[in-house]
This record gives C-alpha cells, structure tokens and sequence, in this order.
C-alpha cells in the first residue's frame, strides 16, 4: 500500500473512532449531526464521474449516521436520574448553539427536535421551547425554499436541465464546499467501510445471473419513472408518503428494513407496530421489497450474518405483505454496496437486485425545493429512470407532490409494478401516455 493510502487509512480510522468516542455525550451528537449535514453538503455538490461510487456510499452512511445520532439523542435525554430531562434536553440546545457556524446549519436540527417532541419527554417550558425552535427552522426552510423560482417548475425541460440560482442557499453551501473537499471527507471516513469492495470469486455463476437480472434505471423505456422509497416504514412519514401518492393516483415500491417491521425470534416472524402500514401498502396497490434487517454494509458482513440479513426482512414481508402483487421478489442493498458474494446471497433467495439512475439526494438536501428540481435535472438528463427517495424524510414528503406534479407536467409516465413486471399507470381519462 502507499504510504499515502496507507497514511489516509489511519487518518480515517483516528478520525472514525474519534467520532465514536464522542457519541455518547450530548454535545457530541449535536456536533457530530451538523459536521455530517455539512459533510453531506459537500458530497452533494459533486459532479466527477470517478467518485460518485465513494460519494453515494459516504453520503447513505452520513445518512443513517444522523438518524442513529438522534436514536441516541433520545436515549441520552431520557435516560440517567429522575428529573435529568430537563437538564439533558438544555445541554443539547447549548451544544447545538455553540456547534452552529452558519445559519444554514440549524436545519440539520429539526429532526433531532422533532424525535424529542414524538418521544414525549418534554414538558412545560421544554416542550414549548422546542415548538419555537422548529418553528423558527421551519421559517429558516421557507427563506432558502423561496429562492427557487415556483414558475420554473412550469416552464418545461429546459428551466429543468439548468441549475437555479438560490443566493442565500448558495451562500451557505459556498462557506460549507469551501472548508473541505470530496475527497477529504471520505478519507476521513473508514476506508475500511468505504473503499471498494472486492469481488469473491466463488460465487460467479449466480452472482453473474444477479447481475444480468438486476435493474438500475436505464432498462426503463425513455420518459417513464418508476418511484422507490428506502429505509422505512416510519410510524407518521411514510403514511404521508402514501396519502401523496394515492391523491396523485402513482403507486410506488417501497424497500424496507427489517427491524421497522418487527423481529424474527426462532426463524419466526413478529411484526411490529409498523405492521399496519405495510398492510396499507398493499391494500393500496403498491409494492414492497427487501432493504436488510438492520441495513449494514453487506460486503463487510461474514456469510452468516450476511444470509440472516437478507433472509430474517424477507421472512416479515411474506408475514405481512401476502401472496399477490405486492410482492416484487426485489432487494435493494444498502447504500448500493454489493459485490459477487452479496449478489450471489441475493440470487439464493430468488430476489432481484434493484438500484437507481436519478437520486433524489434527500439524504443531503434539507430544502425540499431543490430536491425537487435536482430530481426534474435529474429525470431530464436520464430521460427517465428509477428515482431514489427515503419515506422516513419529512423534506421528502414535502418535496414528493411537487416531484409527481412537475413530471406529470413533463410528460412522463409512471410505473408500478403488477406482481409480474412494470407496467404504466393509466392516466385519468383511462389512456396511456
């Protein structure tokens, strides 16, 4: 290895087990949530061809990282002696001042604040203190939101394939890109977790059929879109998601991970609160898919653990979604990472691999209005494809109904899957586009 490689191993390693140490204190996970939006802002922002492998599996890693981050927020704040909530819940928000270096950084807290108003541990005073400040990042949203033009998203593919000026948004990723590159910020990951994968070589045959069959996007005819949602079910998100979708009359697959099913005890199903969702799923005519029980980096994962991952989430969707179209028979590994030996665990269970051509970068993006027109950008330049979203988003639900309504507006067509293949949906008059 060169020594320069070999220097940005260590370096990532120091700086990820540094994180590591700092995550289990409440000023840690303030600022270790704004550290990775401005990460993921850099990410976002990249163009090179070369890196977008890296930067797809860096910025899906950032991603999952905050929603644990929060997980553990809540854990903190509820947890220690009776009468600490409080104390916890102020030395969040003073971390959180104190981590904040541009007014773009606050929007990172909303979901930290969200999960503490849902959690119900807040009162009095807390709880209204935590009600003004999403209020005050909800206005913050709408000031950057407003600097999207509405009219372009009436003006056709060509407002759509150039790229917006927003002055205050572009302000604040200016100061953020300016601080590090790409490149930098995934060095200063694991490279352990981040570098490229190798191929086993034992599993070739299957892992060639997984291959051939497996869809990216670019097999879909030209000026249609088919809609996948990853990571949820979520308890009040991904309801939302469906309302949108069943007034917009598109259905979608949704790829989702196996504990916000439920668990499996024994080789046996239990599925969780979340059941009822899946069950309006399928009821609605959409279609549900595999996304792994806890959604790890599968190539990094030993045989064992690997076939449980796969095959414990396809045990509680056969429990909940029933023989009939809503079975896709697909699997979507996490943060699109896959090499022979998981392609060749997916064909053992006779699922196919699922990934995608335009993503949404929800997972970035904090302002719904330029996730809806890098996914118009995205669409344009693709002419069409499999578009990439997460239900368990708040600024995805905000953004989906403006997505759906921009592209209907643009001719394209929607697809859903019937339980044998993609077919387009009717559009109101019964015809097809």
């Amino acid at each position: 290895m060169h020594l320069r490689k070999l220097m940005q191993r260590v370096l990532g390693i120091a700086l990820f087990l540094g994180a590591g140490l700092a995550q289990a204190t409440i000023p840690g996970i303030a600022n270790e949530l704004i550290q990775n939006q401005r990460r993921l802002l850099v990410l976002s922002e990249v163009s090179a061809p070369h890196l977008r492998g890296e930067v797809r599996r860096a910025g899906h890693y950032l991603f999952v990282r905050n929603q644990q981050l929060v997980r553990e927020l809540i854990r903190e704040v509820q947890g220690g002696a009776a009468g600490a909530v409080a104390t916890r819940y102020r030395d969040f928000t003073r971390a959180a001042e104190l981590a904040v270096r541009a007014e773009g950084d606050q929007l990172v807290l909303r979901s930290p604040y969200q999960a503490l108003l849902r959690a119900g541990v807040l009162h009095g005073l807390d709880r209204e203190d935590v009600q003004r400040r999403l209020t005050a990042i909800g206005d913050l949203r709408r000031r950057f939101g407003a600097d999207v033009d509405d009219i372009s998203l009436q003006q056709g593919a060509n407002a759509a394939a150039s790229k917006l000026a927003r002055p205050l948004w572009d302000a604040y990723l200016r100061t953020v890109v300016s601080e590090t590159t790409p490149e930098q910020v995934i060095s200063r990951l694991d490279s352990d977790i981040f570098g490229a994968f190798p191929d086993a070589t034992d599993f070739s045959e299957a892992a060639a059929r997984a291959r051939f069959l497996e869809w990216d996007g670019t097999e879909l005819p030209e000026r249609t879109v088919l809609l996948t949602f990853d990571d949820g079910p979520h308890a009040s998100n991904t309801p939302r998601v469906l309302d949108i979708l069943q007034g917009q009359g598109v259905h979608a697959i949704f790829f989702m991970v196996g504990r916000n099913l439920g668990a499996v005890q024994e080789g046996k199903p239990a599925p969780g609160p979340n059941a009822d969702i899946v069950r309006r799923m399928v009821t609605e005519g959409h279609a549900v898919g595999n996304h792994s029980y806890s959604h790890p980096v599968l190539p990094k994962l030993d045989n064992p653990r690997l076939k449980r991952e796969v095959e414990d989430t396809q045990r509680l969707i056969d429990a909940l979604a029933p023989p009939g179209p809503a079975r896709t028979a697909t699997m979507r590994p996490p943060f699109g990472a896959r090499n022979d030996r998981v392609l060749a665990e997916i064909d053992s269970h006779r699922l196919r691999s699922v990934m995608w051509n335009i993503d949404s970068l929800d997972w970035a993006d904090p302002i719904p209005e330029s996730i809806v027109q890098r996914v118009l950008r995205e669409a344009e330049k693709e002419r069409g494809g499999i578009i990439l979203m997460h239900d368990i988003q708040s600024r995805t639900v905000d953004a989906l109904p403006r997505i759906i309504t921009a592209l209907k507006q643009r001719g394209y067509a929607f697809l859903r899957w019937d339980g044998k293949g993609l077919v387009r949906e009717p559009v109101p008059d019964g015809k097809l586009p």
